[in-house]
């Protein structure tokens, strides 16, 4: 059986620890570590810890606050378990969270499995994932759905302990690290859902969620991050950071970015006008060289007629060459009679 290691960072949280650490340690999977990160409590949060006794229950203290993201970063370098569970110090598994969801991961051979949480607050409740957005995440499109919004919170994680090795939780975020991290690792990593209500988690008053301006930092911290998202999803993303921390830099920033888009298209546009021109010019070229090829036959014609009139004119020259001397001859034979005609002529007139 592997183990399961889970996570719990805490400050400040003694009063309520005690109720999400035995929501842990009493899950129908027993092969387990609880791992407790004291991010500098100034309360009785290590002595009620070490009260219960537990060989399981590991308990880590730092003397000066860091921060939820950095005690999650530190129990999962401590964790020994092959997989990673993270609950926070106010909130509850139900007792089979850890078995259900090892289950539904194995089956589906994914590496990161989420579950359905209850957000209990003092004038009502929230179940998240919305029933309206399970369509498309039960159909796989898990980032198209997240950039709309996060709905995997670090208490509904169950995951291969080697993703958050690879892949860490970024300290400087102020708020929404857990929707950073999933949007990382969505890019990289099969992602799985049981589709059951498995943790209740407590919003209290004085919970980091109630922080406007940390809410404006996150925000802006997040949109200046590469997710390597497809441009609709990008668009996505930066209307919902808008809708929860709108600012005046976002706003700037989400213009550039449609600025480039329409860059980009233009350039498109000119692309194809351009691989229209190259073809334009591929056939002058080809149209140039098959005229070419006919000036080429055609020279060759004409240098062979060329050379046929020559020899004929040479031939010519030869007959007009002989035809003379024929000439030649006859004129003396001629001659040559005529004086023998006139020579006997005389002869005869004499006689007479």
């Amino acid at each position: 059986m592997d183990k399961i290691s889970v996570i719990i960072p805490t400050y400040n949280r003694a009063h309520l620890i005690l109720k999400s650490i035995n929501s842990v340690l009493n899950q129908t999977y027993k092969n387990l570590e609880v791992i407790v990160v004291d991010d500098g409590s100034t309360d009785n949060t290590e002595e009620v810890v070490k009260s219960l006794n537990d060989e399981r229950v590991k308990y880590i203290k730092y003397k000066k606050n860091q921060g939820a993201c950095h005690a999650r970063n530190v129990g999962i370098n401590a964790a020994t378990g092959k997989y990673i569970a993270f609950q926070d110090s106010d909130d509850v598994f139900h007792e089979d969270k850890l078995k259900k969801q090892l289950e539904n991961l194995k089956n589906n051979k994914s590496d990161l499995d989420f579950c359905k949480i209850k957000i209990i607050v003092k004038d009502g409740e929230t179940i998240l994932p919305t029933v309206e957005r399970e369509k498309n995440i039960e159909n796989g499109k898990i980032i198209d759905e997240l950039c709309n919004g996060n709905f995997i919170s670090t208490q509904a994680i169950l995951a291969k302990k080697n993703i958050f090795i690879d892949i860490k939780f970024d300290e400087s975020l102020p708020r929404f690290q857990d929707y950073d991290l999933v949007l990382r690792i969505a890019k990289k990593y099969k992602i799985s859902y049981t589709k059951k209500e498995l943790v209740d988690l407590y919003r209290q008053d004085d919970s980091i969620s109630n922080s406007n301006d940390k809410l404006k930092k996150t925000c802006v911290l997040m949109i200046k991050k590469e997710y390597d998202l497809s441009a609709d999803n990008q668009n996505r993303l930066y209307s919902t950071l808008l809708y929860f921390g709108a600012s005046d830099e976002i706003e700037k920033m989400k213009k550039q970015y449609v600025d480039c888009e329409l860059t980009i298209n233009k350039y498109s546009i000119l692309l194809k006008d351009y691989d229209v021109l190259e073809k334009a010019h591929k056939k002058l070229i080809s149209d140039h060289n098959d005229t070419l090829k006919v000036f080429d036959d055609l020279k060759m014609n004409y240098d062979a007629l060329a050379e046929k009139y020559n020899n004929i004119l040479e031939r010519n020259q030869e007959i007009q060459s002989e035809l003379e001397k024929v000439y030649m001859e006859y004129q003396l034979i001629v001659n040559s009679k005529r004086w023998k005609f006139i020579n006997k002529f005389s002869n005869i007139m004499r006689k007479r």
